[in-house]
């Protein structure tokens, strides 16, 4: 208790103190006073509309050895985009604020902008003006927008299994439980923004024009159900973009912006398709399986079919699969919270021509870049066993950690000989593949250097000298995977190379 009365005595002592401070302080009613502001300028780089922006501040200074009050409102004769909030307080006018010679306060301003029905982006500006004793100066505000087409859960939108709500893009049901079955179509014209999961219904296309910007808000997802498909094809010149909705340069490399895009299963001749493509910044780039509510189901006979992709800076998986098939040629995925690349459960896979570089530095990492597996627990507890296969050639799995490359087999279902199969491939593995029949001795490569031009700059491009040089199967699987990443025509030094990038001088 006494210590108690101490530190209120003192607490109210300093209040006295300070109060007597701004009682006693000396204002001046002196003409010509100018602020000093720490930026002349507020700059907020392209925003969507309907979007609020990040809060950027400045600092607002008075110079002189005398206090000044100043009156200070945004400029604009109408509602403004534009929010101030000034030394503790919001609104758009302030009169008589109070600021001691040698101090400074505080100026924080947020921006949400109307949409313009406009394809391209655009710019508002304001300013805020600042009246100390009949002198005015001014900051201006600029803001880019970009106008959208928004993806929001309706006020009769579903919730299943914990899942954010969701709303259908393509399919769904009409009055009367009837079901659709559509083929939606998103261009290049506008970005699309998703809020929750967007869901592509079974018996639906989406497809995705070379050029469109997917981005999600915080959580968002896109969900193709069992028997729908998604069909994102771009160009080599023009690839389409997932990502978040920020495009703060802040957040152009910030992991964990948004949730997900999820495939489920399907019969044969259905394909899921990803080609020229970038996705990043997620939780888990592409994740495809059976729905798990359905843990009995076979290896989905529907395809994942992946043609110059790139998954990157995402906090969990770039790649995860359970039980799938996958057909996937010049992939790069990188940076990864967990796993690069996840084959689990089972299922059938065609690799060739990828790369998985593994240098995650927002924390440690326990995972490898690399897992294949057999086995994995469903939704009712039991463990599942299933049936793996695969072909793997021309890969490179390779990251800071010196366990990055992983296989973990049931006795009860091993893969048959011939049935899975890694060759041209290097790895960084501390795992013993010496005398196993899945990997051929020859051009299994462990442990040396991929030869990659700036892992620290997340340049995964090859040096002239590099391991993986002319090391790669020219006998390929998928015919696509004559061009790399890059569009370079591969062998057109003599060789062949690993990995999704061919070396060029």
């Amino acid at each position: 208790m006494r210590n108690l009365r101490s530190f209120l005595f003192l607490v109210g002592v300093t209040g006295l103190l300070l109060t007597g401070c701004r009682k006693d302080a000396k204002f001046t009613d002196e003409g010509g006073i100018q602020l000093e502001f720490s930026k002349d300028t507020v700059m907020f780089d392209t925003i969507f509309t309907t979007i609020g922006s990040v809060t950027k501040r400045f600092v607002a200074r008075n110079p002189n050895n005398n206090a000044v009050r100043v009156d200070i409102a945004l400029e604009g004769s109408g509602p403004s985009p534009f929010r101030i909030n000034v030394d503790g307080a919001s609104g758009t006018s302030f009169s008589g604020v109070e600021i001691l010679g040698g101090d400074s306060i505080f100026i924080f301003v947020e921006a949400t902008l109307d949409q313009n029905n406009q394809s391209n982006p655009f710019v508002i500006e304001d300013h805020i003006l600042f009246n100390t004793n009949g002198s005015q100066q001014q900051v201006l505000l600029v803001a880019w927008g970009r106008d959208a087409i928004f993806h929001y859960p309706g006020p009769d939108s579903i919730q299943v299994n914990g899942l954010p709500r969701f709303g259908y893009v393509a399919g769904g049901f009409a009055p009367g439980w009837i079901q659709v079955c559509e083929t939606e179509v998103w261009t290049a014209e506008k970005p699309h923004v998703i809020y929750g999961y967007a869901v592509v219904d079974s018996c639906s296309t989406l497809i995705i024009e070379p050029g469109a910007d997917i981005h999600f808000h915080n959580g968002g997802g896109l969900w193709v159900y069992r028997y729908g498909q998604i069909k994102a094809n771009g160009d080599p010149n023009n690839f389409i973009v997932f990502q978040g909705d920020r495009l703060e340069p802040f957040y152009a490399e910030t992991p964990g912006q948004w949730d997900r895009i999820w495939l489920n299963e399907g019969p044969s001749g259905y394909t899921n398709e990803f080609s020229n493509v970038l996705i990043k910044n997620a939780l888990v780039g592409l994740q495809c399986e059976n729905v798990p509510w359905r843990p009995e189901e076979p290896t989905s006979e529907e395809k994942l079919v992946l043609n110059n992709v790139k998954i990157r800076n995402c906090s969990a998986a770039g790649i995860l699969s359970r039980n799938y098939t996958i057909e996937a040629s010049n992939v790069f995925v990188g940076d990864c919270g967990q796993y690069g690349v996840a084959l689990t459960g089972g299922g059938n896979y065609t690799l060739e021509h990828f790369t998985v570089a593994n240098y995650w530095d927002y924390e440690i990492r326990q995972t490898p870049a690399f897992l294949i597996n057999n086995v994995y627990p469903d939704i009712n507890g039991n463990t599942q066993v299933r049936e793996v296969r695969g072909r793997f050639q021309n890969g490179i799995v390779y990251g800071a950690n010196e366990n990055e490359f992983e296989f973990q087999f049931n006795d009860l279902l091993l893969p048959l000989e011939g049935d899975l199969n890694f060759r041209n491939t290097l790895v960084r593995t501390t795992q013993s593949t010496s005398g196993s029949v899945y990997f051929d001795a020859s051009t299994f490569y462990r442990n040396q250097s991929p030869g990659f031009v700036d892992a620290s700059a997340r340049d995964f491009h090859l040096t002239e000298g590099a391991f993986a040089r002319n090391r790669a199967n020219p006998t390929t699987f998928i015919p696509n995977s004559a061009f790399d990443l890059d569009g370079v025509d591969r062998g057109g030094d003599g060789g062949y190379d690993l990995g999704c990038y061919e070396y060029a001088p």
